[in-house]
This record gives C-alpha cells, structure tokens and sequence, in this order.
C-alpha cells in the first residue's frame, strides 16, 4: 500500500534528522581532532578555497536541481538535460579557476593556494554527476537513500582525515578530505538509484526547468555573494590567521543551524510541492513546522550561546579563544537564518520564487550597509552585522509570507513567541552557574541538566502542543519497538 504525504513526510524527517544528528556527531569527532591538530592559518587557506568552490556549485547547479524537486511533473528529458548542463558547466568553470589559482594566491599572499586550490577545485567536478540523482531521490522522498549517502562518505572522509592528520599531512588533510566525501557521495548516491544518464541535451527542457529555477539561482548567487564578502574581507583586511578563528566559529555554528535546517527543509520542499494547490491544507503545514522549529531550535541555540566558553574549552583548550564571541554572534544570527529559510520554503512551494529573490536582494543591501558600517572597527562588529542583517530579514519575511501564502503576520509571531520567551527565561538561568561553577565540565553538565528540565517543565506547565506530539511520537516509536 503507497504512503500517505503525512506517512512519508515522517518518515522523511525522521530519516532526515537521523542523517544530520549522525553526519554532524562524525564531522564534530573528525572536526575537534583537526582542529587541535592543524593551525588557525589552515583553516583559513581551506575557507578562501571553499568561497571559490561555492561559486562554481552555485553556477553549476543553477536552480536547476532545485527545480526538479518542485515541478509537478518531471521528465526523463529533464534530468538528462540537467545532468548534462552541470557536468558541462562544472569541467568549464574549474578550468578557468585552474589558471587563476596564481593570481588568487598573489593576492593572498600565500604561495600554498596554488596547488591546493588546483586540487581542492576537483570536488565540483565530482559532485556534478550527483546533483541529479540527489534531487530525484529527495524529490521521491526517500530520505533513508539520502541519508545513507550523507552518513557512509562522511564516516569514510573523517576516518581518512584523522588518520592524516596524525600523521602529518597537514593542511592537505583538508583538502583529502574534501575529495574523499565528494567521490563517496557521489558514489552513494549513484547506488541508491536507479537512474543513469544518457547525456541528451534538450534546450526545450532545460528552458522549462529555467523558468523556476532562475529566481532560486539569483538568490543562491547573491546569497553567496554577501556570505562570502566576509571571509574574503577578513583574509585580506585583516589576515589569514585571523580568518581562521572566523572559520572555526563558522564552522561550528553552522553545523548546528544548517544540519537542523537541513532536516527540515529536505522533507519540507517535497511534501509542500505535492500539496500546492491546497492553500488552507498549507496554511497547516507551514503553522505546524514553523512551531516544531521554534520549539527545538531557539533553545538548542540560546543554551549553546550560554555554555559556548566551556563547550570550547573542553574540546579545545584555550587554543581557539577568539572564535568564542564569534561563535555567539553567529548563533543568533542561525536562529534567524533557519526561520528565514523556512519562510523562503513557504513562498517557493507556492511558486513565489521571484519574491524570494526580492528579499534576499533586501538582506544584502542590509548587510552592504553593515559591512561599511563595521569593515574599519573589528571582526566581531562584522559578525554583528551579519546577525543584524538576519533579524531585519525575518522581520521583512514574515509579512511578505503572509501576503505570499495566506499565514497571517500575528499567526506567524505567536507560533514562535512562546519558544523565544522560554528559551530566554532558561538562559538567565543558566547565566548564573559560572558565577559559582569554576570546573568546565561540571559547569556544562549542570547546564545542560538544568536547561532541559526546566525548557520541558515550563512547556509541560503551558501545555506546548508541539511537545505533546512530540511525546508521544517517542512513546509510540518506543512501543513499536518493543512489540516487534
């Protein structure tokens, strides 16, 4: 018997979160090793590699793989169109970076660019024969496929990182890394399905798949533009080593935010899609996952806020320091991020794609202003800008989603309201312990104990509906599993 949209949806966030809460436990093992083993300056070199890599994705995927998701009807001339553009573009692109890694390691003023870039580019390559067989499979919602495509080439890529590292590799372990994930992944990908390519090009198809996925092309470019301003600005402003305390904070406050986005927004898309010309029916969805959002994301990002220093010092010693405020300032503004792209998923599946790339269009002439505001005083005033930036946007977003999809301004702030209250009541609590804890691990256990008890108890007292579904989706996981 076929699934029901809210059987699959299900299991999909469920595959989905597993996915991410197991990758992002991998990457954070692999991570803390490489982050005590290697120098800020590495980490600063991998970042200005992985800006350039990001624009070649983004010209290589062009919407398109978004676009098969969110069409209705799909073709096998569509995918082969796709597949055929990105590989296409991908072998162009990384031949013109190829000769430019001289002038980009001038600039920079580090010789190393040269080679690492030269290899570090190939990963574009060998994720343009996987752009296609993801977006079917996601578009299928069969996220078990998806999420064993994530889970084995990270587990590989991270075993072979260590071991390089150990070794002495060094800042080549970065990039070995990055190829291992990119080759397995792909690899993955191509077992958990069935399609194969037969590289016929349509110009016909590829136009149609245009049409929708330019404003998601637009928005991803000028996205990217203005994320990558700051570590561009802040390798050549200021210095490489610099850029690497931004890079670790980065990293780390990303892999919260985007791994819960992530679990989210995999299943979300599909499921909205197939639903698109029922307006109240998405009205419902858009309520319930704006309130289950808000219900693990604000506290989970308030409390790692509150316990950064000894999460750090923990795992680093006191070597990384300088990314601690920066990791604060760049939680918040992942609070926002996921709310915003949340939003971005509710106008897209409605097919308000244009809108989407109107807003982000907004954001970056916000965070223009707060880089000229900020460039001249410090990093952390540029990470402020950033959050600044995010509030702003989701603030904006919440009444053009309302007049995009139905889900009226009030309704969208009291979904959230009552997660943000809570959240910022737990972390005044949790302010106090280091006024009287001094040891580091007893301080975070304290703080995550006491967190959670109270984030629960208050929501029990209030009866959150949210936490009552979710309650009982583990009382009956727990019980099937004990029947079988």
């Amino acid at each position: 018997m076929a699934k029901t949209l809210k059987e699959k949806s299900i299991s999909a966030l469920i595959w989905s979160t597993f996915d991410k809460v197991f990758c992002q436990i991998t990457y954070a093992i692999s991570g803390i090793i490489l982050a005590n083993k290697l120098f800020p300056e590495d980490f600063g070199v991998i970042m200005i590699i992985t800006v350039f890599s990001a624009f070649i994705t983004i010209f290589v995927d062009s919407g398109f793989n978004v676009a098969l998701i969110q069409h209705k009807e799909t073709t096998d001339r569509d995918y082969q169109s796709v597949f055929s553009f990105n590989l296409a573009i991908s072998i162009l692109l990384y031949t013109l970076l190829f000769f430019l890694a001289p002038a980009i390691s001038h600039y920079y003023d580090d010789i190393r660019l040269i080679p690492l870039s030269r290899v570090m580019f190939l990963t574009v390559i060998i994720q343009a024969f996987g752009l296609v067989q993801s977006s079917i499979l996601m578009r299928e919602m069969k996220m078990k496929a998806v999420a064993l495509a994530n889970m084995i080439p990270l587990l590989i890529s991270g075993g072979t990182a260590i071991v390089l590292a150990l070794i002495g590799l060094g800042i080549w372990t970065l990039v070995i890394q990055a190829l291992v994930l990119a080759s397995t992944r792909t690899l993955f990908l191509w077992i958990q399905n069935s399609w194969r390519p037969t590289f016929i090009f349509d110009w016909a198809s590829l136009k149609k798949m245009y049409t929708t996925g330019k404003n998601i092309f637009l928005t991803s470019f000028t996205n990217t533009i203005f994320q990558s301003l700051y570590p561009l600005i802040i390798g050549s402003r200021y210095s490489l080593h610099q850029l690497g305390y931004y890079a670790q904070a980065d990293k780390w406050s990303r892999m919260g935010y985007i791994s819960l986005l992530q679990a989210f927004g995999q299943f979300l898309l599909p499921s909205l899609s197939s639903i698109q010309d029922d307006k109240e029916r998405m009205k419902r969805v858009f309520g319930k996952t704006n309130r289950m959002a808000a219900y693990f994301i604000i506290p989970f990002f308030a409390a790692l806020i509150v316990a950064a220093e000894p999460i750090f010092h923990i795992f680093f010693g006191t070597k990384w320091d300088s990314s601690i405020p920066l990791f604060q300032i760049l939680l918040v503004k992942g609070i926002f991020f996921v709310l915003v792209t949340l939003q971005n998923n509710y106008l897209i599946a409605r097919g308000k794609t244009r809108i989407v790339f109107y807003i982000e269009l907004v954001k970056n002439a916000i965070i223009l202003i707060a880089i000229f505001v900020t460039v001249g005083i410090s990093i952390p005033a540029l990470v402020i800008g950033q959050a600044v930036a995010a509030i702003i946007q989701y603030f904006i977003g919440i009444f053009v989603t309302a007049r995009g999809t139905g889900y009226d301004v009030k309704r969208q702030l009291l979904d959230i309201l009552p997660y943000m209250v809570i959240s910022t009541a737990m972390c005044c609590l949790l302010m106090v312990f280091p006024m009287i804890i001094k040891n580091d691990f007893l301080m975070l256990g304290t703080q995550i104990g006491v967190g959670g008890l109270f984030y629960f108890t208050v929501n029990k007292a209030l009866h959150s509906t949210i936490q009552q579904d979710v309650v009982q989706l583990v009382k009956d996981r727990m019980k099937n599993s004990f029947t079988r």
